[in-house]
């Protein structure tokens, strides 16, 4: 029979699979025949305007989806064989959309592209590939990992939607930390107009409940019977490289030199908030942890959508970056998780609580005071 991390992997690859083919299709409007040869766009001349930064972020897009491949190819393929199709199908997979987005003309199909991803995988699927090697099963970061983490398919869950919490950074959300942003899809209209002090309240509420809501969510993915202390280092970890994921967006969106331009009075206030908030909410039981956790992530994604646009957030016409059209697929992809993330996180916190409570009954019905 096939194991739940098996059958986890295959799902985990086949959702970002839909993912990635949602963002690199849309708007699914406007389909009409190519004027060249469909594939001709491998032999067309490099994007112009084109940075090892731009290229980057597309790599990284791709980086998690030739994991997850090669997580899902694993258990039946050796590893060096695991590695190598987990490559082809992904750069099989960027070449068939990059394809069809010559029969889309608002999608731009782009060589620059291909190779970009097709490498992001190959990296992501090496990564994999190396860390699965036994000699590091056995050091001490994976002996740590066992101790402090969950080692259940509930545990790789968990590290899979923290480690998302963190792509969805590169978004450039209309709210700091904010997600599910659906007023384009819903055609959502503000609740209230914007003022400064609207606008500095909402930032402050959005940053402070999405850092609370994923510190509660990193502290239940310890082992249950481990003291809390230890993963206050993973939550400051994981808030460290969001904020690094915030700046490495404001510097590649724009031409400003300034990586912290991002970081406003209301996103300061929301992170000291936080602070104090999950100084006093981890001491909270697990089940109480992951209730105010889903309350949290709820929250934000309505204060996402009900808040106005900031008229001063535009980024002017002259800092853009001439022509960011390779970007096109990256983007679409962390905003199509960014959208979807809220929904992963509060599934994953209910079967968390009920798996939970199930554990808590089964352990409670083999005591001998509560055998009949």
């Amino acid at each position: 029979m096939t194991s739940g991390k098996p059958r986890l992997a295959i799902l985990v690859a086949l959702a970002y699979t839909l993912v990635i083919v949602y963002a690199s299709l849309q708007p699914f409007a406007g389909w009409r025949m190519p004027p060249q040869d469909i594939l001709g766009f491998l032999g067309a001349p490099w994007p112009r305007y084109v940075t090892a930064r731009d290229v980057t972020l597309n790599v990284v897009a791709y980086l998690p989806f030739g994991a997850m491949l090669f997580a899902a190819l694993r258990p039946p393929l050796p590893a060096s064989a695991a590695f190598v199709a987990a490559t082809f199908i992904a750069a099989l997979l960027s070449l068939a959309l990059e394809s069809a987005q010559m029969f889309l003309p608002a999608r731009i199909a782009s060589n620059l592209d291909l190779l970009s991803n097709s490498g992001g995988a190959g990296i992501g699927a090496l990564a994999a590939c190396v860390l699965s090697l036994p000699a590091l099963q056995d050091n001490s970061l994976a002996a740590l990992r066992r101790r402090a983490v969950r080692t259940d398919t509930l545990g790789d869950c968990g590290l899979i939607v923290v480690a998302l919490w963190i792509l969805i950074q590169f978004h450039q959300a209309p709210l700091a930390l904010g997600s599910g942003d659906l007023r384009e899809a819903l055609r959502i209209t503000p609740f209230f107009s914007h003022t400064p002090r609207s606008y500095l309240l909402a930032e402050t509420g959005v940053v402070a409940l999405a850092v609370v809501a994923i510190g509660l969510i990193v502290s239940l993915l310890q082992q249950p019977q481990q003291p809390q202390r230890p993963m206050l280092p993973a939550i400051a970890l994981t808030l460290a490289l969001a904020l690094a994921a915030k700046s490495i967006v404001a510097v590649s969106l724009t031409r400003s030199a300034h990586w912290l331009q991002w970081l406003t009075p209301g996103v300061l206030a929301g992170i000291a908030g936080s602070a104090v908030l999950l100084a006093l909410l981890l001491r909270l039981a697990r089940e109480a942890r992951g209730a105010v956790a889903a309350l949290c992530i709820m929250a934000v994604v309505i204060i996402v959508n009900i808040a106005p646009e900031n008229p001063y957030q535009a980024v002017p016409t002259f800092m853009l970056r001439p022509q960011p059209t390779h970007l096109l697929n990256f983007s679409h992809i962390v905003r199509t998780l960014s959208q979807l993330w809220p929904l992963a996180a509060v599934i994953f916190l209910l079967v968390l609580a009920r798996a939970e409570r199930a554990g808590t009954r089964l352990n409670n019905f083999g005591k001998p005071g509560n055998r009949r």
